[in-house]
């Protein structure tokens, strides 16, 4: 298992004085990354090989409150390559004693660049067999298909892509994604928080696409306690129509 330590620095605190789920998204990419990178399979290590790592699925739940402005943090994760062309990821937060803050889990391809096609990380990456592994399971939760506007109302919001919104391979980086469903999603945010996200990615998003959040309640399960909301990322520009993401997110009461 891959161990990280963290602090909540002024940059990734909220007006609630926690941790932002964008801040938290990134550093569990960040550290990602840098276990990777250990095991020879980092994003710059596969790049200069013709491979760039494509993310499928996420699941987040957030168990308690996030940790506070200058409060420390551990972030956890290992990996399993043992289910063919996918590789799966789970990550853990704690405090430093050891209480659980969040959970999350994230299926990976590794795309050959030049042939367009995923291939077998187990046969190009030998140093994942060696360290850091455990077994997932490979099962997500289904995400409910996005209803017929018949269904009930649907609120639309539209993000164009800025230029900041891309990774280093040119597309949508994932953690923005969430951004836009939690901007777009039509709560009050200062009293209500998300406790449970599942995403799954189509396709990508570059550079002068305007998309489309399309956020529908599910009816019969609003609670004082949780409200559940699907939702679809649609693209236009170059991609005009086509759904590039859909995600299910229960929210709660926020918790001080």
């Amino acid at each position: 298992m891959y161990v990280r330590e963290l602090t909540v620095l002024p940059s990734d605190a909220s007006c609630h004085g926690e941790l932002k789920l964008h801040g938290l998204l990134n550093h569990l990419q960040d550290t990602a990354s840098l276990a990777a990178t250990g095991l020879e399979g980092g994003p710059t290590q596969v790049l200069a090989r013709g491979y760039a790592w494509v993310l499928l699925r996420y699941e987040v739940e957030l168990l308690r409150r996030l940790p506070a402005m200058d409060e420390r943090f551990v972030v956890k994760t290992f990996h399993d390559m043992n289910h063919g062309y996918r590789t799966l990821r789970v990550f853990q937060v704690e405090t430093p004693s050891g209480v659980p803050l969040v959970w999350a889990k994230t299926s990976w391809l590794l795309l050959d660049l030049a042939a367009g096609r995923p291939v077998r990380p187990a046969a190009h990456l030998p140093e994942f067999l060696s360290r850091d592994t455990e077994p997932i399971d490979p099962d997500f939760r289904d995400i409910p298909d996005f209803p017929e506007p018949s269904a009930g109302e649907v609120h639309e919001t539209v993000y164009p892509v800025r230029f900041h919104d891309l990774d280093a391979n040119g597309h949508v980086n994932n953690a923005v994604y969430f951004e836009w469903i939690f901007e777009a999603t039509p709560l009050d945010l200062m009293a209500w928080g998300p406790r449970s996200i599942s995403a799954s990615f189509r396709a990508s998003a570059k550079l002068g696409d305007v998309l489309t959040v399309r956020a529908h309640e599910f009816e019969g399960a609003q609670t004082d306690e949780g409200r559940t909301f699907v939702y679809e990322i649609a693209g236009a520009g170059h991609g005009s129509g086509r759904s590039l993401t859909t995600f299910s997110c229960s929210w709660g009461p926020y918790r001080s």
